[in-house]
């Protein structure tokens, strides 16, 4: 998911469309469709290194089991434990939470941790809400107070977002958040196809100098005063805006490393790697010498704020970034056909006749580049299979997002991907992506 790493301390742009892809679900035909058919699962894709207290399992599977019936694809989860501040019994385990380095902060449905009694987040006695827009959507719901354990690293007393998932929203929900979301809110297990997200990019907290100051002229109004009277926009101090917790680890606290193993050209059924916290603080984490290290755009008056470059042949694609949220490669070519058939494809996903190969060269304002190999095949063919995870899935950016180009899960595949955090103790200053 993307929309949060637009935002900075300094200059936040907030845009329910900016970005890729998101974590937009399709549908698996089963029997015949349209002439495709249906092939054999894939194997089991395990990888169990770097182990250490500093690290916790990703899983790339058909999602929770309250979710799509036909599963998902491409999307990570993790394990997060939610307790009440300074509790170590009123606590839940929550599996399936999404796994998203294009956001910032910890979100849940608020119905997992109903028995915990968070305590809230007010502003003189009246609830503060939120309503964060990704690519694909937005959630809508009060902050509350929380402390999370996430393997061996501990966030204390951090604000997070309950989403709202009750039948009726209360607070309720604003018409500028159902418009953010295009008529969609995320609040359920099947919408959000996950139990809550972890937002673990490269920001502090979700927002900024804009809610900080609470002027959200021409942008989506994210934080809220809600009382009895409705809700209107409020300004919220950073420090009790929802956060990034890795922020709030004792010392592994400057980024992380996301790891998952190869899987084959026709997809795997089920892929476990690793999410390590910490960036050169530990033996399991250590920064490759040889690793691509690409910084991105810092200066909030540039139009490219936040991204780094991509150029595949002739085609350019400044607005360019990694993010496991998105569960494809997003980028516009003419040269690759959309008109997909089968699974619910559509006109968003690429379904050449056969596997096209290319070549980019990611690059970054201050002169590092790296060149990186990808495949597209076939979305029909992908979606025939009873498959989840797939390192050549892609489709089409868009024309509201013209020259992006989305580095999705399918880049995740075969490598390890550090991001730092923006303000954080690093050997080189963030907030950069390497791999």
């Amino acid at each position: 998911m993307r929309c949060a790493e637009r935002l900075s301390a300094l200059a936040l742009l907030v845009l329910a469309g900016c970005g890729g892809g998101g974590n937009s679900v399709e549908t698996r035909c089963v029997g015949n469709c349209d002439g495709v058919t249906p092939g054999v699962a894939g194997p089991e894709v395990t990888l169990s290194e770097p182990s250490g207290s500093n690290t916790t399992e990703i899983v790339v599977d058909n999602g929770p089991a309250q979710g799509f019936s036909l599963g998902v694809t491409n999307l990570p989860y993790v394990t997060v434990t939610v307790c009440a501040p300074g509790s170590t019994t009123a606590c839940a385990t929550i599996d399936h939470v999404f796994l998203d380095t294009g956001s910032i902060g910890f979100r849940v449905l608020k119905s997992a941790v109903a028995g915990l009694n968070l305590p809230a987040v007010t502003q003189g006695g009246a609830t503060v809400a939120e309503c964060f827009p990704f690519v694909v959507g937005a959630v809508w719901g009060p902050l509350a107070r929380a402390d999370l354990a996430i393997a061996g690293e501990r966030a204390a007393n951090i604000p997070v977002q309950l989403i709202d998932d009750g039948d009726v929203q209360q607070p309720a929900v604003t018409a500028d958040c159902v418009a953010a979301a295009n008529g969609e809110l995320l609040k359920s297990i099947g919408t959000l196809q996950a139990k809550g997200v972890l937002g673990i990019g490269m920001l502090r907290y979700d927002c900024g100098l804009m809610c900080a100051t609470g002027d959200y002229t021409g942008s989506v109004t994210l934080y809220h005063r809600c009382d009895a009277t409705g809700c209107r926009g409020t300004a919220v101090p950073a420090d009790e805006q929802v956060q990034n917790p890795v922020v709030h680890f004792a010392s592994n606290n400057n980024g992380t490393l996301i790891v998952l193993p190869a899987v084959p050209a026709t997809g795997a059924s089920v892929v476990r790697g690793r999410l390590v916290f910490g960036i050169g603080t530990q033996a399991n984490n250590q920064l490759p010498l040889a690793a691509a290290l690409l910084r991105v755009q810092t200066d909030p008056g540039a139009d490219d704020y936040l991204y780094v470059h991509t150029r595949v042949g002739t085609q350019s694609y400044p607005f360019s970034y990694v993010d496991s949220g998105s569960n494809g490669l997003f980028f516009d070519d003419a040269n690759l056909p959309t008109r997909c058939v089968g699974s619910g494809a559509g006109s968003t996903w690429y379904c050449p006749a056969s596997a096209q190969a290319r070549q980019a060269v990611l690059s970054d304002p201050f002169g590092n580049s790296s060149t990186v190999d990808f495949s597209i095949a076939s979305a029909d063919l992908l979606f025939a299979s009873p498959n989840v995870a797939f390192s050549n899935l892609g489709g089409a950016a868009g024309a509201a997002n013209a020259g992006a180009f989305v580095w999705g899960l399918p880049f995740f595949f075969g490598r390890g991907v550090f991001t730092s955090i923006w303000g954080q103790a690093l050997a080189d200053d963030g907030p950069w992506v390497a791999f």
